[in-house]
């Protein structure tokens, strides 16, 4: 290609994520490379313009992202005689690299995809952080590689890359996502986090440069005072250099454990005024605006709620899940993607720069399901025909009595009681699944289902099956794994892809990596004390937050979907999800199981609010990609 030819490619896949930086762009094209940016300027706003060289300008570099370190490692730097010309974190990256190469992404704190081309050596670097809060997507092409912060960049280079891949199709209705490398797209690819990509005459080499560890032996006691006191430290920290920001900055607040902890820490390092955003919810068992509103008023910060209701929602809500899935680039299974889209574009109607309390659940076993592994290893300890036989039948018998409004939660006990007598990996992977194995196999053809019959198994990358099967308690499996998988590949994905639609950057201080680390070091009784989650965090912010707070129980950021699909939006749904409007691929599913899913949820008989959503987010997809009106790219992609 052409010097003009790489730039039109370069301005239309910028112009794709324009989102992500409307504040600027910037190029780098020379012999047959180029590179491009799109700019949310942050820090040294008016002097850190990308792409940033090196002294000799032999080293282009592009961030998406933050490196909170930069200071110290520009002192550093300075102090070997490299100069400066910006005062920005990007160009720290670029003078790092001449004295490190690859190694240089291992001083970097903070969240990042990040590009390095070396123009004497004709060698390209991809990097993306530790805990993967930052995306980049690649393509390789013979001797071509395409690559950006996301999938619509890279289809604005390559159009015809946007070929579905049959492989994707049962992970994502059994867990909601798509594990890396994989994407919906069946030749573009995540690189993974924690790993670089070197790319170098028509090579590409792909390593990993950080591996979080929890330890198999129960690490020496140490006094709970001398942990509290650590965690403290290392909270304060996280906190306060994730404040550095040149536009206005605020913090997500739920009410919650952990967003609180965040607004606290803020509170302490001195951000004044603090601005903080919730969202609220018209029905009193899903709206935490009161429990946000306390610690609001509690450490007096500027602090806005944005109210959603079901009639709010209704006039607007098809158009938001296209806009949702046009910013995922693949359908996306969480339901939570509606409010913090929402908050999200309430915040940044304030700030550019929000602060979240993602990660407390996942470090500090908080969650329900890390409850659920205790009571198993209990009741694993009953006499057989207690545990095996006696309890499970009179939690069904108790079930069937029930009016069809009270099944639902009859039907959950039973299923704890028979998930609790499996191995650890099979109880995990069953909490975890959004689709169960049954179900699954009635989703699909028998035809798809043949075809698909290579991929059926859960997929998971190497290092969460080595954990899965390693000598580690129950509790830091899982906890491994909820970092390495749910968080990655969920939660870290809605908050970037949501932000990022509102040009608002969210920084995560309790995913710092050390934070992680030390976190991982930490036993799990420290964690879950008893039945009590997140004992050790509660810990350390006993002492700033109100005791309301601490008692609050978990209540999860997520949307009433079970009576909303009960209510106006089931005519949304069948509009979606009827074979006759073509959204769905013609020859995958199987329409007669669709239809008795969506009557039993209109009866209230079943709950399937959560498959439900899975298929609107796939035929919402489909439409986008008008894949559903070609089903032979299907087979020719699955043979």
């Amino acid at each position: 290609m052409s010097s003009s030819e790489i730039r039109r490619t370069l301005e239309r896949m910028a112009d794709a994520i324009w989102h992500r930086g409307p504040d600027e762009g910037g190029f780098f094209v020379r012999d047959g490379v180029g590179l491009a940016i799109r700019r949310l300027s942050i820090i040294d706003v008016g002097g850190g313009h990308q792409p940033v060289a090196s002294e000799d300008g032999q080293v282009q570099v592009v961030l998406n992202g933050e490196i909170y370190n930069y200071l110290d490692l520009r002192s550093e730097l300075i102090a070997r005689g490299h100069i400066f010309r910006t005062s920005s974190d990007t160009e720290v990256i670029a003078h790092l690299y001449e004295e490190k190469g690859a190694e240089c992404l291992t001083r970097l704190r903070g969240m990042f995809g990040v590009a390095v081309w070396t123009q004497r050596t004709r060698r390209l670097l991809l990097g993306r952080d530790r805990l993967g809060k930052k995306p980049l997507f690649y393509a390789q092409q013979g001797s071509r590689l395409v690559f950006g912060s996301e999938i619509k960049a890279i289809l604005a280079a390559v159009p015809e890359l946007a070929e579905p891949d049959p492989q994707a199709v049962v992970p994502y209705f059994r867990q909601g996502f798509i594990s890396e490398p994989r994407t919906m797209f069946r030749e573009i690819r995540k690189l993974p986090a924690a790993h670089w990509l070197t790319y170098q005459n028509g090579e590409t080499t792909i390593s990993r440069y950080w591996q979080l560890k929890f330890q198999e032996s129960e690490p020496a006691d140490r006094p709970v005072g001398e942990v509290v006191e650590e965690l403290d430290s290392l909270l304060a920290e996280s906190v306060r250099i994730r404040l550095m920001s040149e536009v206005p900055l605020g913090v997500f607040l739920s009410g919650g454990l952990d967003s609180s902890a965040v607004v606290a820490y803020a509170h302490k390092a001195g951000l004044r005024p603090l601005k903080t955003f919730t969202i609220g919810f018209d029905r009193p068992e899903w709206d935490e605006s009161r429990d946000a509103q306390a610690v609001a008023s509690h450490f007096e910060t500027d602090h806005h709620v944005l109210h959603l209701s079901e009639e709010d929602l209704k006039a607007h809500l098809p158009e938001t899940v296209l806009s949702l899935v046009h910013h995922f680039d693949e359908p996306f299974g969480d339901s939570s993607s509606l409010p913090t889209y929402y908050v999200s574009k309430l915040a940044r109607e304030h700030v550019t720069v929000i602060l979240s309390g993602d990660g407390g659940d996942e470090l500090f076993l908080g969650y329900t399901s890390h409850q659920g592994i205790r009571f198993a290893e209990h009741y694993q300890r009953l006499p057989p025909w207690l545990k095996r036989r006696f309890l499970p039948k009179l939690a069904r018998v108790g079930a069937a009595c029930l009016p069809a409004g009270r099944k639902y939660g009859a039907l959950r006990a039973v299923k704890v009681l028979e998930d609790s007598l499996l191995p650890f990996e099979q109880m995990y992977i069953s909490k975890g699944a959004l689709c169960s194995e049954g179900l699954l196999k009635q989703l699909f053809t028998k035809e798809f289902s043949a075809e698909a019959s290579g991929f059926w198994a859960p997929q998971y990358p190497d290092d969460v099956t080595a954990v899965m099967h390693s000598r580690l308690s129950p509790l830091d499996k899982a906890s491994y794994i909820d970092i390495r998988h749910r968080l990655l590949e969920d939660m870290l994905v809605k908050v970037d892809r949501m932000s990022m639609a509102h040009s608002l950057e969210v920084r995560s201080p309790l995913l710092d990596h050390r934070l992680v680390e030390f976190a991982a070091s930490l036993p799990a009784s420290l964690k879950l004390r008893g039945w009590q989650t997140k004992a050790i965090l509660r810990d350390a912010v006993r002492r700033y937050l109100p005791a309301a707070t601490l008692r609050k129980r978990k209540h999860g950021f997520s949307v009433p979907l079970r009576e909303w699909f009960r209510g106006d939006l089931h005519e949304m749904v069948c509009d979606y999800l009827s074979p006759a409007n073509g959204h769905l691929a013609p020859g995958v599913f199987n329409h007669v199981t669709i239809s008795r899913l969506m009557a039993e949820h209109y009866k209230g008989e079943r709950d399937h609010s959560s498959v439900l959503w899975l298929l609107l987010n796939y035929a919402a997809w489909n439409s986008i990609y008008d894949h559903a009106r070609t089903s032979e790219r299907w087979h020719q992609a699955a043979c």
